[in-house]
């Protein structure tokens, strides 16, 4: 497999278009680009094959699903160590609610993303569920009021 250790013009253009809408047609990437459709489809496959593109998916509106209720929470493990931590993102992985994960530094140790139907949902899962992880040492949780910017496209810097 070759290398694919930077980007050109034309890979930078195929991700933004397809950050956008994945769901464009070759002809259409064809067109925008002035590659034939084969060129496109060769290029597309070489950035998933080199890991640029991970996964295609739709983007649901999460109150149209009935998932009215968002929120950001801060975790702080009991024990920092290996085997604790695995455990916690073992665990939390199983959970359909909690749709990031990110490890963070500053007085936290994994800032949580989690939807729900409500109020009462999250207050659920914080009490029921997740009471349950003896990994978890403390939680502080932010209810979100208002989304003002949700974007997935990744800025990629040219060189």
């Amino acid at each position: 497999m070759e290398n694919l250790s930077k980007l050109d013009k034309i890979d930078h253009k195929l991700l933004h278009l397809l950050q956008r809408n994945a769901k464009v047609t070759n002809a259409y990437l064809s067109q925008q680009i002035g590659l034939s459709q084969a060129a496109i489809f060769e290029r597309v496959k070489r950035l998933e094959n080199h890991g640029f593109i991970k996964n295609y998916y739709a983007q649901v509106d999460s109150e149209k699903a009935g998932l009215g209720a968002t929120f950001f929470v801060q975790v702080s493990l009991a024990n920092n160590s290996r085997r604790a931590t695995q455990s916690f993102l073992s665990k939390i992985d199983e959970l359909d609610e909690v749709t990031e994960c990110h490890n963070i530094t500053g007085s936290s140790n994994f800032l949580l993303k989690i939807v729900t139907r409500d109020l009462h949902s999250f207050q659920a899962l914080i009490l029921g569920e997740m009471s349950k992880l003896d990994e978890i040492g403390s939680l502080e949780s932010m209810i979100v009021l208002s989304v003002m910017k949700d974007s997935k496209v990744v800025p990629i810097p040219v060189d």
